[in-house]
């Protein structure tokens, strides 16, 4: 009759979990942890771009052009910052934001945003809409149509917007 040893199985199990974590990626950390439920782009779609310090090569590395492209019902925009120069010659700077417009309507009115969001009001002079913006001090927002348009419905998604940090503004405050 054999014998185990009680060393055996622990040093198993040892093995075994060792195993599963060095074969485990690890999760980066997200730099926009407010993310709401089902909108998740960032580690989706842009990963690692950083608007304020991604230039305009990581851009078309990571989404294969620096103009518009489409994910999945999804557009996604960028914008870079302008750097001063000769008229003749402008250069970009780096990526300033990224904005993601649904391809279809997204009613977001009944919404409860997480305390981490204020909420400001802007409007679009172009277009002459105004819309609810609700944005948190890691450069996301969420902006929604404010009132009803030809371009939208009250509470409709308009875009999300992924910037830099920034310190939020205080409650009910026009944005800019």
């Amino acid at each position: 009759m054999r014998v185990f040893s009680s060393r055996r199985p622990l040093a198993f199990l040892a093995f075994l979990i060792g195993t599963i974590l060095a074969g485990a990626k690890s999760i980066p950390h997200s730099p926009y942890p407010n993310e709401l439920k089902g909108f998740e782009f960032y580690a989706k779609y842009l990963v690692p771009l950083r608007p304020g310090l991604s230039d305009r090569e990581a851009v078309r590395r990571v989404l294969g052009d620096t103009a518009a492209v489409q994910r999945n019902g999804w557009t996604i925009f960028t914008t870079y910052v302008m750097k001063s120069g000769p008229v003749y010659n402008p250069t970009l700077g780096p990526l300033a934001e990224i904005a993601i417009k649904s391809d279809g309507v997204i009613p977001m009115g009944a919404v409860k945003f997480p305390s981490g969001f204020t909420h400001c009001h802007t409007l679009v002079s172009e277009t002459n809409i105004s819309f609810d913006v609700y944005r948190d001090r890691f450069g996301l927002e969420y902006w929604l149509h404010k009132e009803d348009s030809k371009w939208g419905k009250k509470g409709d998604l308009y875009r999300i917007v992924y910037g830099p940090r920034r310190r939020p503004d205080p409650p009910n405050t026009f944005c800019w």
